[in-house]
């Protein structure tokens, strides 16, 4: 489990794995959340300035904290998330696009109410296969710290030492 202490400002990762964008899942996401027809119409888009199909912003953002997830070796002590800021929108993700995410941590802050606790803040920008930006926002998370060490020792370790 990777905990607080675990994690330093300047901490940057990069998704090993693309994500290739296919017209059938721009199509099934935005059919359901962004019913728009640029994104769920192949000629519709055509005729749009990209000039294909592309997928909605909220849809890039979802496969933003995806691909992040994968970004740590191990699981993350995280109770919540905060929030994001800093949302932009550089170029619209489109059919055939492979994507993969980079995320460096920027702030690490001990609670001041809550010792067991800390906020991380970590930008996340989603690149297609140009190193062009698609997404680029900060996230902020609650992690908790890691838990004291207890000394415990076994009891004929505590009659041991009380005999000698």
């Amino acid at each position: 489990m990777e905990y607080f202490e675990d994690i330093h400002v300047g901490n940057a990762r990069q998704s090993e794995v693309e994500y290739e964008l296919t017209p059938e899942e721009i199509i099934e996401f935005c059919s359901k959340w962004d019913p728009l027809p640029f994104h769920t119409d192949v000629k519709a888009a055509e005729a749009t300035p990209v000039g294909r199909l592309f997928t909605s912003a909220v849809h890039s953002i979802a496969i933003a904290i995806r691909l992040g997830h994968d970004l740590n070796p191990e699981p993350t002590a995280t109770e919540i998330g905060l929030g994001w800021d800093q949302v932009r929108f550089h170029s619209p993700a489109c059919a055939g696009d492979r994507l993969r995410v980079r995320g460096e941590v920027i702030e690490a802050l001990p609670s001041s109410s809550k010792p067991h606790l800390g906020i991380i803040r970590s930008q996340l920008n989603l690149l297609n296969q140009r190193d062009e930006p698609v997404v680029t926002f900060q996230a902020a998370a609650v992690v908790r710290r890691r838990p004291p060490r207890t000394c415990r020792r076994r009891a004929s370790q505590r009659g041991a030492a009380a005999v000698g």
